[in-house]
């Protein structure tokens, strides 16, 4: 009898995954400084990841802003994989602010073999993203942002997946497209208070067969949470920030069947506080908390400023419960 072996990361896709979604790479949150400050990041939203976290940030930007980040991602599981994020944000005044953002993860090489251990393929899993973006100011102190994306993953060759699984028909690869709602929120009173939510991946659900099975929904995801600075000064500039995240396929049915207990065990809380020093140096902490997934832990970062150049590091190896190197490194460029 013939075996595949080989996509250990991505084979829950096709026997089905968390909360029944698929595509689960899209919520891999990117940028150093978010994860540094546990993935709390909705409510605050001022670089260029805020084309992922919260689109209604988008309308606050005044300069032009490139970011791009990298990450050998959870190297115990997988060695060779890593994560990508781009973003770049343009305002066009008066008529609000645009931004294209593009994801991109792979493992790198995967082997399918026969029981004997003759190989019979090579192949690079990866998954995809890109899209772009919209936001605006309505008066002063509120942004609205609208995303819309391209989502593409591919698991393996169409004749592998027909070789090893006939009855399927064939397949092993998805595309659709997902939209992302946003708005963020600056209160007048108190000053430096904000409160954001956004909406995340929604789209039409996906089948990585040809024949058989349900097509499984994107991971539509609610996030929504406060941040308030308590003291902003040239030298010292202090921000805290506290949010919930949740994975919303299946919300109701897991309510009616699970109870509410349940549903809060599987929502993810993400805690994060940052410290920068006359705009030159920030450090960060977060807490990041995912009972249902068992992640949980502190995660850690800092970065530096100069002219016009951002260089951030975030990690949050310690949330998983194996051993592993996460570590993420943006560099941003504002002009």
């Amino acid at each position: 009898m013939k075996k595949w072996i080989g996509v250990l990361f991505y084979c829950g896709i096709l026997l089905g995954s968390t909360n029944d979604a698929t595509m689960v790479f899209l919520t891999i949150y990117p940028g150093a400084r978010a994860v540094g400050m546990g993935g709390a990041f909705v409510s605050i939203g001022d670089d260029a990841t805020t084309l992922y976290y919260n689109p209604g940030a988008i309308g606050f930007f005044e300069k032009n802003e490139v970011l791009l980040q990298h990450s050998n991602w959870l190297t115990g599981l997988w060695p060779d994989m890593y994560y990508e994020f781009l973003g770049f944000i343009k305002p066009i005044l008066p008529y609000g602010n645009i931004g294209i953002q593009g994801i991109y993860l792979t493992t790198g090489e995967t082997e399918a073999t026969l029981e004997d251990g003759s190989t019979i393929a090579r192949f690079r899993n990866f998954d995809f993203a890109t899209g772009v973006s919209y936001g605006t100011k309505i008066g002063e102190n509120m942004g609205l942002g609208i995303s819309a994306k391209i989502v593409y993953s591919f698991l393996a060759p169409d004749w592998l997946v027909r070789k090893i699984y006939p009855e399927t028909g064939g397949g092993g690869s998805a595309l659709t497209y997902a939209f992302d709602f946003g708005m963020l929120y600056k209160f007048k009173f108190p000053r430096g208070l904000n409160f954001g939510v956004s909406l995340l991946h929604v789209g039409p659900s996906v089948k990585f067969t040809k024949r058989g099975g349900d097509a499984d929904p994107l991971p539509y995801t609610l996030k929504t949470g406060f941040s308030y600075r308590p003291f902003y000064t040239k030298a010292h500039k202090l921000t805290a920030a506290f949010e919930i995240t949740k994975v919303i396929v299946n919300l109701f049915q897991d309510w009616r069947d699970e109870g509410f207990d349940y549903v809060w065990e599987d929502t993810w809380k993400n805690v994060g506080i940052e410290y920068t020093y006359y705009d030159f140096i920030s450090a960060r902490v977060g807490y990041f908390e995912d009972r249902a997934g068992d992640r949980t832990g502190f995660t850690f970062g800092g970065g530096v400023s100069f002219k016009s150049f951002i260089f951030d590091i975030g990690v949050d190896s310690n949330i998983y419960s194996f051993e592993t190197d996460n570590y993420r490194i943006s560099l941003g460029y504002r002009f």
